[in-house]
């Protein structure tokens, strides 16, 4: 329990996602929070391990309120315990991809300022020399792969339970106001150094509360962890699971095969994916009807009506939501299936395709025009970018004033994202305003020639850009995957293209590949 301050007004409380633990552990106490490898973690015992870290991190660590501690691990227990035990200890959690080079790992520990490194064993090669010897203040806490029952404890969890917690949870250094800082979410660096995302106990305590909602979280829900936690910050899902009393079954690696034993074995009822994921599980050997239904929530690309139709048959039922790591993750949803019966059935795999509208805690999703700042006409034709504001937007770029005013000039949060929008108030995005192919003076969305491609039954994935031409400038160039078993040629997606798009904006080159970089 945590006690309320002298002269704490009764009508307001700090929101922060802590809170939700707390709850969580009283009303769940005996039920199962966390399934990893053989383990079986009830809500009690996550509690009382997420105490354990905050008091490890204050009277070992001397983690002191704002001091940043950085987590390299992929989706384990540590990293759940992170979540909620760094906050507690006053500290702000710096997520790191796990998917990094040394580099630019050291990179976000010198720019963060971390001075602990929570580092799971299989991750620890891409710490450097220097991050240990100069950067970080103490050795690394490592963790293991997998802590099953009977192994020999790792070093977190030995130093977990070395001693009982002195500092109890009223005692511990919660923040006293919302928007102080609780995470710094580097972004990727596609177009230079990584950024740090600031996000606040209040914003992450709403999107938490969003997803619950938007994703029907309940306690009977099991959620299985597809989607790194590094990545904003899990969607808040790691909050938002806890918040709905439901299970949230741990998967350090993308294994397929262990996916679906999950869904048959453990009753999985949601996921996220990207739509690579989504294919991957459509595609599996073991692929077969469930009997539960499941939820399963995707962002980047739209799934093509292909995949829709594919997943519906297994049973599991996607949507397509939007947002950035400014954004907390999910800031925009497409239509749900109450939503949709206004429109004829023919229209609704064209129409769950946009990004749709804003979740329920943030503003209205606007859409703009780069030059006035002033809203598009939705009309489904009028180009703009979208732009948020709301309880759940960053609160600027960690020790970058300069990019934090560039983003948010006119007072708004300018994504980079170009969209329309349509007269129902729902926003399709065209494109992402540094990859619109622009040939001969007309603009070709690359995302409109990747669902056209997708639309071959022998296609799994595609990849459109742009590509030097000697008299248009650019054309697009397309990088074809086959599905497993089956073969595409250039010719047969060019011939397609013709058929279903303007001339200008079919393909100059394919290139039939095994597979494509990834960032996520």
């Amino acid at each position: 329990r945590i006690h309320r301050k002298s002269g704490q007004v009764p009508y307001h409380t700090p929101m922060t996602p802590i809170r939700l633990l707390l709850r969580s552990a009283m009303v769940y106490a005996n039920k199962t929070a966390v399934i990893h490898g053989d383990r079986f973690l009830d809500y009690k015992t996550v509690a009382d391990r997420v105490l354990r870290l905050a008091n490890l991190l204050i009277h070992t660590y001397n983690i002191k309120p704002s001091d940043r501690v950085a987590v390299l691990c992929q989706n384990v227990p540590a990293f759940l315990d992170a979540n909620f035990g760094i906050p507690s200890a006053g500290g702000i959690l710096v997520p790191l991809n796990t998917r990094l080079t040394q580099p630019e790992i050291e990179y976000i520990i010198s720019h963060s300022g971390a001075t602990v490194l929570i580092v799971q064993e299989e991750l620890l090669p891409r710490v450097s020399d220097k991050v240990i010897q100069t950067l970080l203040k103490h050795a690394p806490i490592v963790v293991a792969n997998y802590q099953n029952k009977g192994d020999a404890p790792c070093p977190y969890e030995q130093k977990l339970y070395a001693s009982d917690p002195r500092t109890l949870w009223n005692d511990l250094p919660l923040p006293e106001k919302e928007d102080a800082v609780i995470s710094i979410n580097y972004t990727s660096g596609s177009t230079g150094r990584p950024k740090g995302v600031m996000t606040s106990h209040r914003g992450c305590y709403m999107e938490g509360l969003s997803m619950c909602i938007h994703a029907r979280l309940t306690p009977e829900s099991v959620y299985l962890w597809t989607l790194p936690m590094f990545h904003c910050n899990g969607w808040n899902f790691p909050w938002a699971v806890i918040a709905a009393g439901g299970t949230q079954v741990m998967l350090n690696k993308m294994d397929y095969g262990y996916i679906w034993k999950a869904f048959k074995e453990l009753g999985v009822t949601h996921y996220c994916g990207a739509p690579t994921v989504q294919n991957e599980i459509c595609n599996h050997k073991d692929a077969t009807r469930l009997d539960k239904t499941v939820l399963s929530f995707g962002g980047g690309a739209a799934l093509s009506s292909t995949h829709i139709r594919n997943l519906n048959t297994l049973n599991i039922f996607p949507t397509h939501l939007y947002g950035l790591t400014e954004s907390y993750g999910p800031s925009m949803g497409t239509y749900d299936q109450v939503s949709l019966t206004n429109y004829p059935e023919q229209d609704h795999f064209k129409l769950v395709a946009r990004q749709g509208y804003n979740t329920i805690t943030i503003d209205e999703a606007r859409v703009l025009d780069k030059e006035t700042a002033q809203d598009v006409k939705p009309d489904g034709k009028q180009i703009g970018e979208i732009c948020l504001t709301g309880n759940t937007i960053m609160l600027g770029y960690y020790n970058n004033p300069e990019e934090t005013a560039k983003a948010f000039k006119h007072g708004v949060f300018w994504t980079g994202d170009l969209a329309v929008r349509h007269p129902d108030g729902a926003i399709e995005i065209v494109d992402r305003s540094k990859d619109v192919i622009v040939s001969g003076g007309e603009n070709i969305s690359s995302i409109e020639v990747e669902s056209a491609i997708l639309y071959l039954d022998q296609v799994s994935e595609c990849v459109v850009i742009g590509g030097p031409d000697p008299k248009w400038g650019e054309r697009p160039y397309a990088y074809v995957i086959p599905k497993e078993g089956q073969t595409v040629t250039p010719e047969q997606v060019i011939a397609h293209c013709r058929k279903n798009l303007a001339g200008y904006k079919c393909p100059a080159k394919v290139i039939v590949v095994k597979s494509v970089p990834k960032t996520r």
